[in-house]
């Protein structure tokens, strides 16, 4: 069985914001050993949720699991993303779906804002 990962971002009309979330899908793509990776946001950007599905499905993924890059669990996580996940699944019944865990508070995130508070004071 094939297995993807599919990283699910906000979306946002802002063209930096979809590079950087490229930028961050190709890097775990340079690390993963999922056999296909895809990315799709839940509102505004493209490829869209479903459109990003789609894509790993086409590609052969035949268990998708999705993490939801957000950092807390609001509304998107708690109601929005479930319910786009059931009408994904109506669409493909033979498609295993694991909901992985949003980002969250990880000591990962603590590291960085350490490093970009210390980058300031260099400049």
């Amino acid at each position: 069985m094939k297995t993807g990962l599919f990283v699910l971002g906000h979306g946002s009309q802002a063209q930096e914001a979809d590079e950087i979330f490229s930028n961050i899908v190709e890097m775990v793509m340079n690390i993963t050993d999922f056999e296909v990776v895809g990315l799709g946001s839940l509102q505004i950007s493209k490829p869209s949720f479903e459109e990003g599905i789609e894509d790993l499905i086409r590609r052969g993924a035949e268990h998708i699991v999705i993490v939801p890059m957000f950092i807390f669990e609001g509304n998107h996580v708690k109601y929005d993303i479930p319910e786009a996940l059931e009408k994904i699944r109506a669409d493909y019944p033979t498609v295993r779906f694991t909901m992985g865990k949003h980002i969250g508070a990880d000591s990962r995130i603590a590291s960085i804002i350490e490093e970009r508070a210390k980058q300031a004071l260099e400049v």
